[in-house]
């Protein structure tokens, strides 16, 4: 039960100067009180029921307390007898409510009791209590029955009067909303209470939905992992010409399952708010020649024309350049897939440059199908595509718009489409960026002298090759497959490798042998990457021994998790051969030899 309700709050006014039947009073008022703190939060019927049989039973002990004070004083008078009859009529009338809970909804009853209980209360202590009292105090003075009652009746009057006239009437308009009040602050409260439990029952379901899709991701992009790394290791062993384009099919094939699986994982953790954007500095110009990179075979194949349109932009900006691009690659792949023998145009302008940052408009036009305008309304919807024919004849999922929106709203922006058929269609979004801090001394003159003084620079394969051969390193990684595949890749640049099954086995074997890096699985028997990261870290010597997650575990929580436990760095599978030694070379690079 929430606090007390005071509806009958006591005060010296009802004192009626006869200390035994004072204190039996309160006790009254006390009970009537939670009676209605019961009754106005609406307790079970069982508490319900014991205070009434608590409030029942204590004013028949008062009332036998009263009448023996009054019996003595008054004998068989008319005023003894009137008292007895109201008590006797007070206890009938709390059974006779009492039993209408059944035959009356429980407000009725509720604002009945309220009514009855604290009208007569106030009215029986400050009216009848008060006048017998006051006889049974003058009797001693040497007054008799008759003279004792003339003089409380006359004291009785006047004040006394106004005041039980004013206290009468302030019961009875305030008793009826004070509980009122109380049973909407308990609606409330429990509103409040289911709301807070539905809160909880959704972060308990996304939380749950959140560990399924980490655990389909790991069990999805393990096997992609190894299909398209064995395809890369046979591809590198030395084929034929028609098998070098059947293994180029099976990459191609579980790089596209590998991006419909990204895609679920990315809407899943958007609608989570589980998703993060990075800040780094980023070109435009970049982003569209990545994407005209990417498009280039399809857009051949298809007879498409790319062009570029750069408005002039900021020199510096900060945003998250993966996702421009992916937002970029949804809107630009949809639009070579719809034209034959067209063009598609990218562009970009800057819409305005206050002080929240720049605000870029990004468009995608092409010459395609075009689309009906009945259909353009859902088409951002997820796994919505404007004609279902279309996917049975296209392909594709239907997310890639759907997330397009949903990454443009987390960078303060918003998305859209206009399309006419059979004339094409232009697809934009919006994203506020920000400024980069200009850097000392460097200028964009500078900047392109640099960039065109600069040596070619070699792969990372052949400069850790040349760089790196022979260091020893540590792989951790319980899956077979993978583990073969892994330990080819660093085997073709002469890297010696030390193969761990399992967490536990990698922490003995660090503990050792200096490593001069390690590759660390995340989730392993035993002992998973985390926890034996953090044990190979608790070891002196082995605090600085870089630590590379390979994990097929995706989300930004992962990769938390990884770099708070002390490892360096991060590798999601399938694993790219040039990524991984783009990242062996940077940590070698740092690492001294052992």
């Amino acid at each position: 039960m929430s606090e007390p309700i005071e509806i009958f709050p006591w005060s010296d006014n009802f004192a009626t100067g006869i200390e035994v039947i004072d204190s039996q009073h309160q006790k009254l008022v006390q009970l009537l009180n939670t009676l209605v703190c019961h009754l106005a939060y609406q307790t079970d019927a069982p508490a319900l029921s014991a205070i009434f049989e608590e409030l029942k039973a204590y004013t028949v002990v008062h009332f036998q307390t009263e009448e023996a004070i009054w019996v003595k004083c008054f004998g068989d008078d008319t005023w003894a007898r009137w008292h007895h009859d109201s008590h006797a009529d007070f206890v009938s009338r709390i059974v006779e409510l009492r039993a209408e809970e059944g035959a009356k909804s429980l407000d009725e009853v509720i604002s009945e009791i309220v009514s009855f209980l604290t009208h007569w209360l106030a009215m029986h202590i400050l009216e009848a209590d008060k006048r017998m009292a006051k006889v049974v105090l003058a009797l001693p003075s040497g007054m008799s029955l008759g003279q004792a009652k003339e003089f409380a009746d006359k004291e009785m009057q006047g004040a006394a009067r106004v005041l039980i006239d004013t206290v009468m009437s302030m019961y009875d308009q305030l008793a009826h909303r004070t509980v009122d009040l109380a049973r909407e602050i308990q609606r409330r409260r429990q509103a409040e209470a289911e709301a807070a439990r539905a809160r909880e029952a959704a972060e308990e379901a996304n939380r749950a939905k959140s560990l399924y899709l980490a655990h389909m991701s790991h069990e999805i992009r393990t096997p992609i992992n190894a299909i398209n790394g064995l395809a890369r290791v046979i591809g590198r062993s030395g084929v034929t010409p028609a098998q070098a384009g059947w293994l180029a099919k099976i990459d191609a094939a579980g790089l596209h399952l590998l991006e419909v699986v990204d895609n679920i994982l990315d809407l899943a953790k958007i609608e989570a708010g589980k998703f993060e954007l990075a800040e780094a500095p980023l070109q435009v110009a970049a982003l569209f020649e990545n994407v005209e990179s990417m498009l280039a075979q399809p857009a051949r194949e298809r007879r498409v024309v790319l062009q570029t349109e750069l408005a002039p932009l900021p020199a510096r900006l900060l945003g998250d350049a993966p996702r421009l691009q992916q937002a970029l690659v949804n809107y630009a792949s949809n639009a070579v897939k719809f034209t034959q023998d067209g063009t598609v145009t990218l562009r970009a302008a800057l819409l305005e440059d206050n002080g929240a940052g720049p605000l870029l408009r990004f468009e995608v036009q092409d010459s395609g199908i075009g689309i009906p305008p009945h259909q353009l309304a859902r088409l951002f919807d997820a796994f919505e595509q404007a004609d279902p024919a279309n996917q049975r004849h296209y392909g594709g999922t239907g997310l890639g718009l759907s997330i397009t929106r949903k990454l443009a709203q987390l960078m303060g922006g918003e998305a859209g489409a206009s399309s006419e058929p059979g004339k094409g269609s232009l697809f934009w979004f919006t994203a506020r960026l920000h400024h980069a801090p200009a850097q000392a001394g460097a200028t964009p003159q500078a900047a392109q002298a640099a960039a065109s003084s600069a040596p070619p620079a070699r792969s990372a394969e052949a400069a850790l090759a040349a760089a790196h051969r022979g260091r020893r390193i540590l792989l951790a990684e319980d899956e077979p497959i993978n583990r073969e595949v892994v330990t080819s890749f660093l085997a073709e640049v002469g890297l010696e490798v030390d193969e761990a099954l399992d967490g536990q086995e990698a922490f003995e074997r660090a503990r050792a042998t200096d490593y001069d890096l390690i590759l660390m699985d995340m989730q392993m028997p035993e002992l998973d990457g985390v926890e034996a990261t953090e044990r190979i870290r608790a070891l002196p010597e082995r605090a600085r021994v870089p630590i590379i997650a390979l994990t097929a575990n995706a989300f930004a929580e992962d990769r938390a998790r990884c770099l708070a436990a002390g490892m360096n760095d991060f590798l999601t599978k399938p694993l790219h051969p040039e990524r991984l030694y783009e990242t062996l070379l940077t940590w070698l690079d740092k690492a001294p030899r052992r």
